[in-house]
């Protein structure tokens, strides 16, 4: 889609437009515009900017009102050409409003990083944070130790190729013992250690099939357990502060709307679909309105984030809420995150 040139007139009007609709959810007129623009521009010059800019695509008149709003193709020129350098928050400004995140070995694993990365985005932006969990499937498998916490639940610790450590509580039958668990943490690490999740995966039921006449009690039990442990979890995805969405008046106007909006963050799949292909870009991904594919998204943006172990990008997360956000502040904390968590994971596995 081609974008008509703006003069730098139009361009400032239409900044100044979506800074104050951004600011107060309320149609923009041409009298508040004037009253604040740096150059001091007539109420009629405004307004007649302000028609060309409709005319356009940019912008869009809601029926009840004489002001204005920004279009999809408003808010993305917006982000892609209107903020500067300057628009964004200075480090001290971004660590004022979330929590230091600390990674310290032996007491913290990835998952508890991320959900405090997660808490972050959400306090930070007061829109919803998301956080996607390493890719599991295409993760190589180093070590796994099962510990007996409970007559029918074991703590699984399991470490990846590069080292990171992830905890998951599975179910066991009452009767398996400890030393039963760790022949089978021998078994796992003997037989897989090096090979990615997704092909032990296929193993396991491959082996379970075609064996399954020879097996004896406990490695009957062992791929019963390993089967619990490296089923497809790829879609793990932390959300915090989805309510937050409610405190947005362009929300509150249509409940039906607001309903179908918290069941796909409940749901996460339609979510998930969106990160996955945040992974695949470089760089910042952001999504306007309806170009997030989903029509109850439709009045959403998602800016997303790769984070990375060492060169390898090994997960994603974002701020996703109203496409009224503050998308200076928002893609300054993103940005922020992504780095502090890079940066953790990567020093505490040494890369």
């Amino acid at each position: 889609m081609n974008t008509p040139m703006l003069d730098e007139r139009s361009k400032s009007i239409l900044l100044a437009i979506i800074d104050k609709y951004i600011e107060s959810a309320e149609p923009v007129g041409s009298k508040t515009i004037a009253k604040f623009h740096p150059k001091h521009l007539s109420s009629a010059t405004i307004r007649n900017a302000m028609a060309e800019l409709e005319n356009n695509g940019f912008l869009s008149q809601p029926h009840t009102s004489a002001g204005r709003i920004p279009t999809d193709k408003g808010y993305r020129f917006y982000v892609d050409h209107l903020l500067r350098p300057q628009n964004f928050l200075m480090e001290a400004e971004i660590l004022s409003e979330t929590q230091p995140l600390e990674y310290t070995p032996g007491k913290q694993n990835l998952q508890s990083v991320l959900e405090k990365a997660c808490d972050n985005l959400s306090i930070g932006s007061q829109q919803t944070g998301l956080v996607m969990l390493p890719g599991f499937s295409t993760t190589c498998f180093k070590h796994i130790e099962f510990t007996k916490v409970s007559t029918q639940t074991a703590l699984a610790v399991f470490f990846s190729e590069h080292g990171i450590l992830q905890n998951k509580i599975l179910p066991i039958s009452a009767d398996l013992t400890q030393d039963q668990l760790t022949s089978i943490s021998n078994y796992l690490n003997d037989e897989f250690s090096g090979k990615p999740i997704k092909w032990i995966r296929n193993e396991l039921l491959r082996r379970l099939r075609l064996e399954k006449a020879h097996y004896n009690e406990l490695a009957q039990k062992a791929h019963d357990l390993s089967a619990a442990l490296f089923k497809d979890s790829n879609n793990e995805l932390i959300v915090q502060g989805a309510l937050n969405l409610l405190d947005q008046p362009e929300f509150n106007e249509d409940i039906e709307k607001i309903k179908t909006l918290l069941t796909t963050l409940e749901e996460k799949t339609k979510l998930i679909n969106l990160l996955d292909l945040c992974l695949d870009h470089e760089g910042m991904t952001i999504l306007i309105g309806e170009e997030n594919l989903q029509e109850e998204m439709g009045n959403c943006s998602l800016i997303a984030q790769n984070y990375q172990l060492g060169t390898e990008k090994v997960g994603t997360l974002a701020v996703f809420g109203s496409k009224r956000m503050d998308y200076k502040k928002i893609i300054s904390i993103v940005n922020h995150t992504a780095r502090m968590v890079s940066k953790l994971i990567s020093e505490n596995q040494g890369v």
